[in-house]
């Protein structure tokens, strides 16, 4: 009798504790980058909707921008300790795709906003941006955990 069933996958490799570890230290070296990166998105976005006569969706682009440039620095060298060498390019490449990702969505969501919510206070749009950015970073987590690993090297 012959069989047609399909071979089963192989099961994913059993990570070690230490592995396990490893991972829970660098998502933790991740959050700590992109709160850093959140505290300067803030204080550029409050200080400019305070003082600037920009609309909020300028005043957004601006403090996502130089945020970004701080964050992407900071996973470069922090979070992904690999990643200091890989090229500058490539890590604020992949960290700068993704805001830019991150900017069209929590832009549009921010614009949403200030339109259901006419005269919404900057913090509450502040919620709604970081909102957004929370998924967006938990995916530029992902995708910069593959690029930035150092390099393997082999035994010889």
């Amino acid at each position: 009798m012959i069989s047609c069933t399909a071979p089963s996958p192989p099961a994913p490799p059993v990570l070690t504790r230490r592995e396990r570890v490893a991972r829970v230290w660098t998502l933790g070296r991740f959050v700590l980058a992109g709160l850093t990166g959140n505290v300067a998105h803030a204080a550029v976005f409050l200080a400019l909707s305070a003082w600037a006569v920009a609309p909020v969706v300028v005043v957004n682009v601006v403090a996502v921008v130089l945020s970004t440039l701080v964050t992407n620095e900071l996973h470069r060298r922090f979070t992904f300790p690999g990643g200091r060498s890989t090229a500058w390019f490539k890590g604020h490449g992949a960290g700068g795709a993704a805001a830019v990702v991150g900017l069209v969505l929590s832009t549009a969501a921010l614009a949403a906003w200030h339109h259901l919510v006419p005269g919404a206070s900057g913090a509450s749009g502040l919620v709604v941006v970081y909102a957004v950015t929370g998924l967006v970073g938990l995916t530029n987590f992902l995708v910069l955990r593959s690029l930035l690993r150092p390099a393997v090297t082999l035994a010889a």
